[in-house]
C-alpha cells in the first residue's frame, strides 16, 4: 500500500492553490526547493506526475486532479486533530481585522466556533474597510488581519485571487440604444475609475443609476436590476450573471486577500491563522467563495 505523509500532501494543496511554487513556499513557511523536493517525494510515492506547468501557472494533471478532494480531506483531518492542542490554554487579547464585505457570510459562524473552542481567548473582531483594517495594523490595535490587495502594495499570505467581473441581474433587459445604466462604488474606490474607463474606450454611452460606499449596497442594486456593475467573482450574489460579451467591455483587474499578521504571539493566534488557513483552502477554488471585493 502507497503510504503519503502529510507534508507531501500539503506542499501539493499549497502549490495548486497558488499556483507556484515560491507562493507556496512562502505560505507554507519553507524554501522554494523543500517544496519541490516534497511534490517531488509524492509524486515518487504515487507513480504520478501530479502538476503540469504551463505560461499562467501550475495546475493540477488529471492524477493530480483526482488527488486533490482527498489531499484536503487529509490535512484538514490533521489540522482538526492538531487544533485540540493549539493555544488550549490561551488567554488574553486578540484582535482581529476583516472586511466589511464579510459581515453577512461564514464568517460570524467561524469566528463563532474559534471562540468556543478557545474560550479563555477576548476575542475582538473589527469589521471595517481593508484601508480601516491596514491603518489600525500600522498603529498596533489589531494584531492580524484579512486584506483586500488590488495591487502589489500590500503584503501578506495570499489566501485567494479574485477576478473582477462586469455583471448584471439576470432579468435585466440592457437598452439597445439608451446609455448603458451603471451601478458603481462611490468615488473613495478605484474600481469606480476603472470601470468608467473602460466603458469610455469601448465606445458605450453611460448614466450613472446607483452609487454606494458599501459592497452591499452595489451588489444590491444590480441584482435588483437597475444596471451593471463590477464585483469581484466571489461576491456575486444569486440572479446575478456576467455581462453579455456582445457589449465589448473591457477586462478589469482582479484582487487578492491576504492575511496580515502583526503579532503572531497573541494568545491564540495560532488557532486563528490555521483556521483561516483551512477555510481558504477550500473556498479559493469555488465561485461561490466568501466575498472579496472593493
Amino acid at each position: 500500500m502507497t503510504s503519503l505523509r502529510g507534508e507531501w500532501l500539503a506542499a501539493f494543496v499549497a502549490v495548486v492553490e497558488a499556483r507556484s511554487f515560491t507562493d507556496a513556499a512562502k505560505r507554507l513557511c519553507r524554501t522554494q526547493s523543500a517544496v519541490s523536493m516534497q511534490i517531488g517525494q509524492l509524486e515518487l510515492a504515487t507513480g504520478q506526475s501530479l502538476l503540469l506547468r504551463q505560461r499562467h501557472g501550475v495546475i493540477p494533471s488529471a492524477a493530480g486532479e483526482r488527488l486533490l478532494p482527498h489531499a484536503r480531506r487529509s490535512i484538514q483531518a490533521l489540522h482538526d486533530a492538531a487544533s485540540l492542542f493549539d493555544d488550549a490554554e490561551a488567554s488574553g487579547p486578540l484582535r482581529v481585522g476583516i472586511p466589511e464585505e464579510y459581515a453577512g457570510t461564514a464568517w460570524p459562524k467561524l469566528l463563532g466556533n474559534f471562540q468556543r473552542s478557545q474560550p479563555r481567548v477576548e476575542l475582538s473582531v473589527t469589521c471595517a474597510s481593508s484601508d480601516r483594517i491596514e491603518a489600525a495594523m500600522d498603529q498596533g490595535t489589531l494584531d492580524l488581519g484579512i486584506l483586500v490587495a488590488d495591487d502589489d502594495r500590500r503584503s501578506g499570505e495570499t489566501l485567494l485571487h479574485d477576478p473582477t467581473w462586469w455583471v448584471m441581474a439576470e432579468t435585466l433587459e440592457l437598452p439597445e440604444s439608451s446609455p448603458l445604466p451603471l451601478v458603481l462604488f462611490d468615488q473613495a474606490c478605484w474600481w469606480r475609475q476603472a470601470a468608467l474607463d473602460r466603458v469610455g474606450n469601448s465606445g458605450h454611452e453611460w448614466r450613472i443609476a446607483y452609487t454606494s460606499d458599501s459592497i452591499a449596497g452595489v451588489a444590491a442594486a444590480i441584482q435588483a436590476g437597475l444596471g451593471i456593475g463590477v464585483l469581484g467573482r466571489s461576491t456575486l450574489p444569486a440572479g446575478v450573471q456576467p455581462v453579455p460579451t456582445a457589449l465589448g467591455l473591457p477586462d478589469l483587474p482582479g484582487s487578492r486577500l491576504v492575511l496580515s499578521v502583526t503579532a503572531p504571539d497573541a494568545p491564540g493566534a495560532t488557532a486563528m491563522i490555521n483556521l483561516i488557513r483551512q477555510h481558504f483552502s477550500f473556498t479559493s477554488a469555488s465561485p461561490s467563495a466568501d466575498s472579496v471585493a472593493h
